[in-house]
């Protein structure tokens, strides 16, 4: 018993060490994003149906340059800068395609490009600008919803890709079905 005591308590020390040391993951410097959830939330004001929807998606990434600030530091901001400047199509890093389910197939929304914009910014996601791997989800939330210009009971579904600020395009994911206005 003696004996069974002592070995047992240096195997659990053991045990402990080996389990700290934990190797750092090995992802390529273009980000890599999974589809999560979309969490729909669903309300009324003034007799008008709002939907407002938070894209939830996973990442990955390398070199852990994900993100632009969305309010400039000082002129010489560099999130705000060449290929980043307001006129560029990077000035944006979180790209959200709307589609809408007619019969069995997906449609791409026909205002979308006209008259609604569901492009952004997440902000940057490490603290500096060192190389370093990340992964974890972003939320984008969505408010562009409301019954005097979506139909009630749509059914859409949204493609979403993402840059860093290396100019590295994600892969494309599609979310779940919504069904527009069905909320919490």
């Amino acid at each position: 018993m003696k004996h069974l005591l002592k070995y047992s308590a240096a195997l659990f020390v053991i045990a402990l060490l080996l389990g700290g040391c934990r190797e750092e993951p090995n992802y390529p410097d273009e980000p890599s994003i999974t589809f999560d959830r979309v969490d729909q939330y669903t309300y009324t004001k003034n007799r008008i149906t709002f939907d407002s929807l938070v894209l939830v998606v996973d990442f990955q990434d390398g070199d852990g340059n994900l993100g632009l600030r969305r309010t400039p530091l000082d002129e010489s901001d560099p999130d705000f800068q060449g290929s980043f400047e307001q006129s560029s199509p990077y000035f944006n890093n979180f790209f959200v395609n709307l589609q809408v389910k007619r019969g069995d197939t997906y449609v791409p929304y026909p205002f979308a490009s006209e008259f609604l914009n569901l492009n952004g910014r997440f902000p940057r996601l490490a603290r500096d600008d060192r190389d370093e791997v990340l992964e974890g989800e972003i939320k984008y939330t969505l408010t562009n919803f409301s019954n005097d210009i979506f139909d009630p009971r749509d059914t859409v579904r949204f493609e979403i890709f993402i840059y860093d600020r290396a100019l590295n395009k994600s892969n494309s994911v599609y979310s779940n079905d919504v069904v527009l206005f069905q909320g919490q």
